[in-house]
């Protein structure tokens, strides 16, 4: 089941709070189960005018907006990270830097379709509406106005779901209600120095856990950014929970799920490219495939029993609730995957990994002899994500 999200954000803001409402959109209803909204509305009549859940307008309801274009669309709303990561990671004369910082921040900031002056010999005519925030019909207008920062907007303005930190989707998936047993969930962020994953995204997930945004959910602990490098935890598969008491909410009955945090790692190609490269050859795009395929399956499992662990994840909460005994194989994959506890918080050396297959290594190096100045991976990388869960 498609489940997409996307982060509140008013217009004229660029940066995300960290209390931003999430919003979930599925194939039925999109709304929210922060606290601060908490409601759904059926996604076939989102164009409608609503007012205190009734609808207004003579009771007419509007239909076709429940669009899977508009929702990606939603969901893929980052222009606003070009504006926040221009002066850190781009180097042009200082007169068109200044032209091109005053255009993004205008299309950042403003939303609207006139011309505009971006410095003394530049003026910009905009001739279509260029926005970067998606605009929704607000269902939620006079809903829980003691909480609700959209109680009296008539839009929801929406943005690209991993811009409050959250680059892997967890948030649906960990609601109480779902009672989903594990997630396997799949880091593709850029947090390091050349754009490889440091668990930011569990790590954020894992701080608002905590906050009163939440409604109730358990999360497992989760180390730090620091520790994720230090205890190579970002380069291989880790169980997190497998100390199903050892989550957020405490005296909750019902445990946080077992996360299985597979990041994005060079086994057999550099895939730490990024959002804004539009186009690659066959070539890479087949590698960044196949590297995917290797991250998953642990090189393809040719050196141990990692399909055999995946099973034992799947079942670990099953074992639990039913008072089954943990199968000694089990135990063995638990001790190999499961984060025990240890920290090591010291500030590691930039992360920069080689290839971890041999062949593929000796392949690259070969390859790279023989076309000297080729392009390097592009810049300003924001993840590419994706979770799956499985429920038992």
């Amino acid at each position: 089941m498609p489940i997409i999200i996307a982060d509140s954000r008013n217009p004229g803001d660029i940066a995300i709070p960290d209390n931003t409402t999430i919003y979930e959109f599925n194939p039925w209803e999109m709304g929210s189960w922060d606290g601060t909204t908490y409601a759904f509305f059926p996604l076939q009549y989102i164009g409608t005018n609503m007012s205190n859940g009734n609808v207004i307008d003579t009771g007419r309801c509007v239909t076709g907006y429940d669009n899977i274009g508009y929702v990606y669309g939603t969901s893929s709303t980052l222009f606003n990270q070009i504006v926040l990561q221009f002066n850190t990671t781009v180097s042009l004369p200082h007169i068109l830097e200044n032209s091109i910082q005053d255009a993004l921040n205008h299309f950042g900031q403003t939303n609207n379709g006139k011309s505009f002056h971006a410095s003394p010999w530049m003026t910009v005519p905009l001739t279509r509406r260029i926005t970067d925030i998606a605009s929704w019909k607000n269902p939620f207008v006079g809903i829980h106005p003691e909480t609700n920062p959209n109680v009296n907007a008539a839009e929801l303005t929406l943005v690209d779901g991993g811009e409050d930190g959250e680059n892997i989707p967890l948030h649906p998936v960990i609601q109480p209600y779902r009672e989903v047993d594990v997630i396997f969930a799949i880091d593709s962020s850029a947090d390091t120095t050349f754009f490889w994953p440091n668990g930011t995204s569990l790590v954020a997930t894992y701080e608002r856990s905590l906050s009163s945004l939440q409604n109730k959910t358990n999360f497992p602990a989760i180390p730090d950014q620091n520790t994720f490098v230090n205890l190579g935890l970002n380069t291989r598969p880790t169980f997190f929970g497998c100390n199903s008491t050892n989550g957020t909410l405490a005296g909750s009955t019902r445990p946080p799920p077992l996360i299985v945090y597979l990041p994005n790692a060079p086994y057999s190609f550099n895939s730490n490219v990024s959002t804004y490269d539009l186009s690659y050859s066959d070539a890479d795009r087949d590698s960044i495939i196949t590297n995917g395929y290797n991250v998953a399956t642990r090189g393809n499992s040719s050196t141990e029993m990692w399909p055999t662990c995946v099973g034992c994840a799947i079942l670990s909460r099953s074992f639990e609730r039913t008072g089954t005994a943990i199968p000694a194989v089990c135990g063995t994959c638990m001790t190999d995957y499961c984060w025990n506890g240890q920290v090591n918080s010291t500030t590691p050396a930039n992360y920069d990994p080689t290839l971890m297959v041999p062949a593929a290594a000796a392949s690259a190096a070969k390859s790279a002899a023989s076309d000297v100045g080729a392009p390097s991976v592009g810049m300003l990388v924001v993840a590419a994500f994706a979770v799956f869960a499985l429920m038992v």
